[in-house]
């Protein structure tokens, strides 16, 4: 018998769709079992600290690849590689593609994490309406989350600060249920809406008078406020005790001023995703 502890935290890393990973719940990861019933207990002495140790660590890699907009607002699709090195202890630590959590208190259903992760900013060069608006830097992401699970479900929110790039501030609210399908199957959803404050409206999404002149967009002033609302799927299939498979699919919606920005061709964002992974 063979548990994932980290196995929801590890697909959210295996796809990008963080949202549905992380939020398909600690307690639901760490009960995905592969193969027969436990067998009984047998006794004999303790198990020694260090393997004790070493067997609450979990570690994970692998590749896939994406298929979303160029950039946020935009219709055309691109491809993007997923590198997977996922690392977890216990269920206090995760460390994969989408960043660095630790879990600092505990109690019940109720969590609070602090988080690390990266704003990747975006490219004039993503494209033809962001030519002459100049780049948005590349940042790092501090932030934390609070959230309560409840049986399958997880409501949380979670507050980010951008460090350099945008330097935004962007809050989300949102929910997720995740449950087995057969012993070596898990789906998982989430449903989540992001708030954004000036300064990352600002940088994604207004049109200032320097940049109107170089790239002939009317200028726009983006206001603080509910950005985007995402709904995002997938199922995580475990062919043995090594092996992993997740598919991914989602949809977000950009809503208020980002939505009647002149540099939005599409405010229906879909991205889909597939990657495999090697438990050791």
């Amino acid at each position: 018998m063979v548990k994932f502890r980290h196995f929801a935290a590890t697909a959210a890393g295996l796809t990008g769709f963080v949202s549905v990973g992380a939020v398909a719940h600690r307690s639901l990861a760490a009960d995905f079992v592969v193969g027969d019933d436990a067998p009984p207990a047998i006794s004999g002495p303790p198990p020694l600290e260090k393997e004790a140790f070493e067997s609450r660590w979990e570690v994970i890699v692998g590749g896939g690849a994406s298929f979303e907009p160029a950039y946020e607002g935009g219709k055309k699709m691109k491809i993007s590689p997923i590198p997977i090195v996922s690392i977890g202890y216990a269920d206090w630590l995760q460390l994969d593609p989408g960043g660095l959590g630790v879990t600092l208190y505990k109690d019940g259903g109720f969590n609070v994490d602090a988080r690390l992760g990266y704003e990747p900013g975006r490219s004039e060069g993503d494209g033809d309406l962001l030519k002459g608006l100049g780049d948005v830097d590349f940042g790092v992401t501090a932030g934390i989350k609070a959230g309560y699970e409840w049986d399958a479900f997880e409501f949380y929110g979670i507050i980010d600060k951008t460090i350099g790039g945008s330097k935004g501030l962007v809050g989300k609210i949102g929910t997720s249920y995740g449950w087995h399908m057969g012993e070596k199957l898990i789906v998982a959803t989430s449903l989540e809406a992001t708030i954004a404050d000036k300064n990352y409206m600002d940088s994604y999404f207004s049109v200032d008078a320097a940049q109107s002149a170089a790239s002939g967009l009317p200028q726009y002033k983006a206001k603080a406020g509910l950005q985007r609302v995402d709904f995002d799927i997938s199922a995580t299939y475990a062919f043995d005790e090594n092996w992993l498979l997740q598919a991914g699919a989602g949809v977000g919606l950009l809503v208020g001023d980002a939505a009647n920005s002149p540099i939005v061709e599409r405010e229906l964002q879909p991205k889909v995703s597939l990657s495999l992974g090697y438990r050791f």
